[in-house]
């Protein structure tokens, strides 16, 4: 058939309702409808099987989503589509990067653009969760009021960093002038979509004998 118009193209929203919630997602949702003259999608793991997601994502414009392991999905966007992702307040996009390494892959053809909270008024924190999803109420009085006075998360190596944690379990209010002002920045064309594929791709070979290593 011929190239899709304009007004089959449409933005999805990764929605999480448990944790790392974004706050105002109505307002994201018509913000993002405006700015781009798209119909906005939600999804979410919690309502919806991941192949229908996928099915979503595959002919999506754009995948907005807060940090976190659902943007894998971004693998399945279409070329000349754009990767928005949110990240809370105190984390550093620049310290946690697979998914910006992940959208620009040579032949992924994916714009990419980060977001982040710079203000704590926007961010609810949950001290008095369990350890696993941030909470720091098991830490001595003195390290909890570090991790509550810092505003920036030092670098880690381990995922089980407790400040690490409770930050990235924050909720957020976006705040959307700040937003629309980094994808304006970011995104340089217009998301669209491309129909063609590259006339030849390379597949990557089996993976044999991994290993792990860290260096400090």
């Amino acid at each position: 058939g011929g190239s899709a118009q304009p007004k089959d193209e449409y933005i999805v929203v990764f929605s999480r309702s448990l944790t790392r919630v974004i706050l105002n997602e109505a307002e994201l949702i018509l913000a993002l409808a405006q700015e781009f003259e798209m119909r906005v999608v939600t999804v979410s793991l919690e309502d919806q099987t991941l192949s229908t997601i996928v099915q979503l994502i595959s002919g999506a414009a754009m995948l907005v989503s807060m940090h976190g392991a659902q943007l894998v999905t971004s693998l399945f966007l279409p070329r000349g589509a754009a990767v928005v992702e949110l990240f809370p307040y105190a984390v550093n996009p620049e310290q946690y990067t697979p998914y910006k390494t992940l959208a620009t892959l040579p032949g992924m053809d994916l714009q990419y653009a980060a977001w982040r909270n710079t203000v704590e008024g926007n961010s609810v924190a949950y001290p008095d969760r369990p350890w696993d999803q941030g909470g720091i109420a098991h830490l001595d009085k003195e390290e909890q009021e570090r991790i509550l006075a810092s505003s920036d998360v030092p670098r880690h190596l381990c995922c089980r960093n407790p400040e690490w944690l409770f930050r990235i379990y924050q909720d957020t209010r976006v705040d959307i002038p700040s937003l629309l002002e980094v994808l304006r920045q970011s995104l340089k064309t217009k998301p669209s979509l491309k129909k063609t594929r590259p006339a030849s791709t390379v597949h990557p070979g089996r993976v044999r004998e991994p290993h792990c290593q860290t260096s400090v």
